[in-house]
């Protein structure tokens, strides 16, 4: 405790001898409370201190276009999984419809086979019903046809030559 009188005490000594009424960290203190608050911008600032601040101004503006192209990500992100929700859905109803369609084909697969065959024999019957039916007929008519044809034939063989005559005449 007297230690700490003395040195006190040499300390109001020296500042009386030097003029000095303040030390340097006392007055550092006034001015940054007292003067700082109304003139410190009158001061002039450090280059750290204003590089800082340059840095700060960068950031923040990188920080927002940043921000606003993770925004715009994001809603391009939000539509594409919409639309991915809704193609899955197209895909969910479409393979339902496929899967049930492909259980009706196997169910009716051997019922449609035996259609199939009881109409290719039912077919089969009625052509040969329908061919058989006017055959006698057609068999009749084809050789009335033949034979008129020979006849025919014939007659023209053994007077063509008179009537390529008759024609000539006529013409001239």
């Amino acid at each position: 405790m007297f230690n700490n009188l003395i040195i006190e005490l040499t300390r109001i000594l020296s500042r009386i001898i030097t003029g000095r009424l303040l030390t340097e960290e006392q007055i550092g203190d006034l001015t940054g409370t007292v003067v700082g608050k109304y003139f410190t911008e009158w001061f002039p600032q450090p280059q750290d201190e204003i590089e800082a601040e340059k840095r700060v101004d960068s950031a923040k503006h990188h920080t927002a276009e940043a921000t606003r192209i993770i925004g715009s990500i994001k809603e391009d992100l939000d539509s594409q999984a919409d639309q991915l929700e809704k193609l899955s859905q197209e895909i969910d109803q479409k393979k339902s419809l496929a899967e049930r369609y492909a259980a009706m084909a196997s169910a009716n697969q051997q019922t449609a086979e035996a259609f199939r065959a009881e109409v290719e024999n039912a077919l089969r019957r009625e052509l040969s019903v329908q061919a058989n039916r006017g055959k006698r007929l057609r068999q009749l008519a084809s050789f009335t046809i033949w034979l008129v044809t020979l006849i025919l034939g014939a007659a023209l063989g053994a007077y063509f030559p008179q009537i390529v005559h008759w024609v000539k005449s006529f013409a001239t």
